[in-house]
């Protein structure tokens, strides 16, 4: 017997963590403390509304594993989106990684940390895959092949 509803495996890109050693963890426990790789599984547009929607990547990102080999050891991927915002004082948007996770009875994405605010810890991540930059220029006008990772919380 298959159970394919209960079988979820993430399509996305796999991103590389990119974070300055010499200043220790600034993400307070964020998911980019400890990985050395995200799976970007999606696209959260909150330039018009905050709707929690996030929408998959486009149908050319191929299912990966969740799990990768760094350093001898086997690790798993935690998953993010990109959400876009926009500025508050000025003209245009921005974009960042944010965490989500699997919603088995929903069956969808959903931010890790919903209704907390998130910041900037320190780290980036990027690829030299080129559909980073494709994703980057159709929401934002610009090629960006690494972004900054927002899974700061305090309190």
């Amino acid at each position: 017997m298959n159970n394919n509803e209960n079988d979820h495996r993430p399509a996305g890109l796999l991103l590389d963590v990119y974070r300055a050693h010499r200043l220790g963890d600034c993400t307070n426990g964020g998911i980019s403390a400890a990985a050395d790789t995200l799976l970007l599984v999606g696209v959260l547009d909150e330039r018009r509304a905050r709707t929690g929607r996030i929408t998959s990547l486009p149908s050319g990102c191929t299912a990966h594993g969740v799990r990768s080999h760094v350093g001898g050891r086997e690790q798993i991927s935690p998953t993010v989106a990109v959400r876009i915002r926009r500025h508050a004082f000025i003209e245009g948007g921005y974009a960042a990684l944010v965490g989500v996770e699997w919603n088995a009875d929903r069956r969808r994405y959903e931010l890790t940390e919903a209704g907390r605010v998130v910041m900037f810890g320190g780290n980036y991540a990027g690829t030299s895959d080129s559909r980073l930059g494709e994703l980057s220029e159709r929401y934002l006008g610009h090629r960006s092949m690494i972004l900054p990772i927002h899974d700061r919380t305090e309190g």
